[in-house]
Protein backbone atom coordinates (compact mmCIF):
# COMPACT_ATOMS: atom_id res chain seq x y z
CA UNK A 1 0.00 0.00 0.00
CA UNK A 2 2.88 2.55 0.86
CA UNK A 3 4.39 1.81 -2.29
CA UNK A 4 1.78 2.07 -4.39
CA UNK A 5 0.71 5.78 -2.71
CA UNK A 6 4.50 6.94 -3.09
CA UNK A 7 4.20 5.84 -6.46
CA UNK A 8 0.99 8.08 -6.84
CA UNK A 9 2.59 11.02 -5.41
CA UNK A 10 5.83 10.87 -7.32
CA UNK A 11 4.10 10.18 -11.13
CA UNK A 12 1.40 13.08 -9.57
CA UNK A 13 4.63 15.90 -9.31
CA UNK A 14 5.96 14.97 -12.62
CA UNK A 15 2.65 16.13 -13.88
CA UNK A 16 2.81 19.55 -11.61
CA UNK A 17 6.65 19.72 -12.83
CA UNK A 18 5.47 18.92 -16.34
CA UNK A 19 2.73 21.97 -15.88
CA UNK A 20 5.40 24.22 -14.46
CA UNK A 21 7.52 23.45 -17.97
CA UNK A 22 4.85 24.40 -20.40
CA UNK A 23 3.85 27.22 -18.46
CA UNK A 24 7.99 28.17 -18.96
CA UNK A 25 7.33 27.56 -22.95
CA UNK A 26 4.02 29.73 -23.14
CA UNK A 27 6.17 32.75 -21.42
CA UNK A 28 8.90 32.34 -23.78
CA UNK A 29 11.52 30.77 -21.83
CA UNK A 30 14.29 28.47 -24.32
CA UNK A 31 13.78 25.47 -24.63
CA UNK A 32 17.34 24.79 -23.61
CA UNK A 33 16.41 26.26 -20.27
CA UNK A 34 12.77 24.59 -19.77
CA UNK A 35 14.95 21.44 -20.45
CA UNK A 36 18.05 22.14 -17.79
CA UNK A 37 14.59 22.81 -15.01
CA UNK A 38 13.11 19.99 -16.05
CA UNK A 39 15.79 17.47 -15.71
CA UNK A 40 17.00 20.26 -12.32
CA UNK A 41 13.41 19.37 -11.18
CA UNK A 42 13.13 15.67 -11.76
CA UNK A 43 16.59 15.27 -9.95
CA UNK A 44 15.79 16.81 -7.29
CA UNK A 45 12.00 15.60 -7.12
CA UNK A 46 13.75 11.76 -6.71
CA UNK A 47 15.18 12.30 -3.41
CA UNK A 48 12.29 13.76 -1.76
CA UNK A 49 8.92 14.43 -3.63
CA UNK A 50 8.55 18.05 -4.21
CA UNK A 51 5.24 18.04 -3.05
CA UNK A 52 6.49 16.95 0.49
CA UNK A 53 9.29 19.80 0.46
CA UNK A 54 9.56 22.47 3.64
CA UNK A 55 11.82 25.22 4.45
CA UNK A 56 14.18 22.65 5.96
CA UNK A 57 14.11 20.45 3.16
CA UNK A 58 15.23 23.98 1.15
CA UNK A 59 17.72 24.86 3.66
CA UNK A 60 19.82 21.08 3.25
CA UNK A 61 19.35 21.18 -0.16
CA UNK A 62 21.46 24.29 -0.68
CA UNK A 63 24.08 23.63 2.14
CA UNK A 64 24.52 20.44 0.43
CA UNK A 65 25.16 22.56 -3.06
CA UNK A 66 27.53 24.80 -1.06
CA UNK A 67 29.70 21.66 -0.32
CA UNK A 68 29.63 20.24 -3.96
CA UNK A 69 29.34 23.26 -6.24
CA UNK A 70 30.68 26.79 -7.29
CA UNK A 71 28.51 29.56 -5.91
CA UNK A 72 27.09 30.60 -9.47
CA UNK A 73 25.85 27.19 -9.29
CA UNK A 74 24.00 27.67 -5.97
CA UNK A 75 22.74 30.83 -7.10
CA UNK A 76 21.21 28.79 -10.25
CA UNK A 77 20.18 26.38 -7.49
CA UNK A 78 18.35 28.95 -5.66
CA UNK A 79 16.93 30.47 -8.40
CA UNK A 80 15.53 27.19 -9.78
CA UNK A 81 13.99 25.97 -6.53
CA UNK A 82 12.44 29.48 -5.81
CA UNK A 83 10.79 29.90 -8.76
CA UNK A 84 9.26 26.89 -9.06
CA UNK A 85 7.76 26.98 -5.69
CA UNK A 86 6.46 30.62 -6.15
CA UNK A 87 4.65 29.26 -8.84
CA UNK A 88 3.66 26.12 -6.94
CA UNK A 89 1.97 28.40 -4.46
CA UNK A 90 4.34 27.66 -1.86
CA UNK A 91 6.23 30.78 -1.57
CA UNK A 92 7.05 30.39 2.18
CA UNK A 93 9.33 27.92 1.99
CA UNK A 94 11.43 29.63 0.01
CA UNK A 95 10.37 33.39 0.46
CA UNK A 96 13.74 33.91 2.18
CA UNK A 97 15.59 33.10 -0.33
CA UNK A 98 18.18 36.07 -1.96
CA UNK A 99 18.05 35.45 -5.70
Amino acid sequence: MALLLSNYIYRNMIRIIDQFLQELKINGTAEKTIADYGKFLKNINRRKSLENWDKTDVHRYIMEKHNECSIGTVEICKVRIKQFFTWAGKSEIVSHLNT
